[in-house]
């Protein structure tokens, strides 16, 4: 491996060819072999609770790309020495990254190559077993996996009241890097809008077990929709078809309208008593109120969601130190109890796409 441009991360000089280099696991960092004997640990392991990875992993990549071939190896730090060592059962039920350079499988929950120190690709969620307590043996791991290897989220990050990006990765289960990131920038004060709540409202507050609002949005969309329906039908194309035959234009040549017609009929239309006026507007007020609530949707629905899954997470581990549980039975809970309702949210929304283009 070629480390030539980049300098050791304890003494600070410049990596020459042919030096003995360890790139740390966790957060890419390259040091001289002898340098990390001589402090046992990675200098930047300080910081591997925030996230940390060493910025100029680009390099790496680009040079592990240009030579696989390398006899680089990796050292790990004493805590990553005590993990528990990976089973082969452990292994089935989570799965272990393979190194898209050079191929090597590394640990669980790696970041960079054990081999060539390559960053390595997107995790993705794990596949489990839900009533099976060893598939959440490890929630460090299964937290690494459900953020993604490419997140700057640590497992460990603080999101208030005793909550860690790791329980809600438990928790959330479906797309956690997007919600962990929203998330993050909801605690700092910044809001992120969400399209697909906006285009599915109500639908997705099902899906994301907000019961009661998904059930408020859906019945307020399906009386505006009836509503749009019966003055569609019932009041404008009677009071449009009354203002055609007083200009004596048919219904059916309304498409073909001249300049001196439309003027007629917008004079017509004035003349019209306010009730008919307003029946004429309704289904215009009532598209507004529709793309209203889809705009509301997408602007609270990351926020709202964050303050039920910090709740009910609260809830439930306060719960589960109640009842004595460990720490992975309780990851099990915030797993078995999060996550989606895509039944519910599937019927609901193969009704509402019927309906907005029928």
């Amino acid at each position: 491996m070629d480390y030539i441009g980049l300098s050791c991360g304890i003494c600070g000089e410049d990596f020459k060819d042919g030096d003995d280099v360890v790139v740390c696991p966790d957060c890419g960092t390259p040091m001289h072999r002898a340098c990390y004997k001589e402090v046992n640990a990675c200098p930047n392991a300080d910081k591997h609770k925030d996230g940390f990875v060493y910025e100029s992993f680009d390099k790496i990549t680009d040079a592990a790309k240009a030579n696989t071939s390398g006899e680089t190896k990796v050292i790990l730090s004493k805590q990553q020495e005590n993990i528990e060592p990976i089973t082969e059962n452990r292994q089935a039920a989570v799965g272990s990254p393979v190194c898209p350079i050079c191929g090597s499988q590394n640990r669980i929950g790696a970041n960079f190559c054990d081999n060539c120190g390559a960053r390595l690709s997107s995790g993705v969620f794990p596949s489990i077993d839900r009533d099976d307590p060893n598939s959440f043996s490890s929630p460090e791991f299964f937290a690494s996996y459900a953020l993604g290897r490419d997140s700057d989220v640590a497992a460990s990050a603080d999101y208030g009241n005793d909550v860690t990006a790791g329980d809600l990765a438990c928790f959330v289960a479906v797309n956690a890097p997007y919600y962990l990131g929203a998330f993050r920038r909801i605690k700092n004060g910044n809001g992120k809008f969400n399209f697909s709540a906006a285009v599915f409202s109500g639908v997705w507050f099902l899906y994301r077990k907000l019961y009661k609002l998904g059930a408020l949005l859906l019945s307020i969309e399906a009386l505006l929709y009836a509503l749009k329906v019966y003055f569609t039908h019932n009041v404008s194309v009677e009071v449009m078809n009354k203002l055609l035959a007083t200009i004596g234009v048919s219904a059916n040549n309304v498409t073909s309208l001249n300049m001196e017609q439309y003027m007629q009929l917008s004079q017509e239309m004035q003349k019209l008593p306010a009730w008919e006026q307003f029946a004429m507007m309704m289904p215009s007020i009532i598209l507004f109120l529709q793309l209203g609530i889809m705009i509301f949707s997408g602007a609270v629905a990351n926020k709202m969601y964050f303050d039920k899954c910090v709740n009910k997470i609260r809830e439930l581990k306060d719960d589960a130190a109640s009842k004595e549980l460990s720490r992975s039975e309780t990851s099990q809970e915030l797993y078995l109890s999060g996550g989606v309702n895509a039944v519910l949210a599937g019927i609901f929304g193969v009704m509402y796409l019927f309906f907005l283009f029928m």
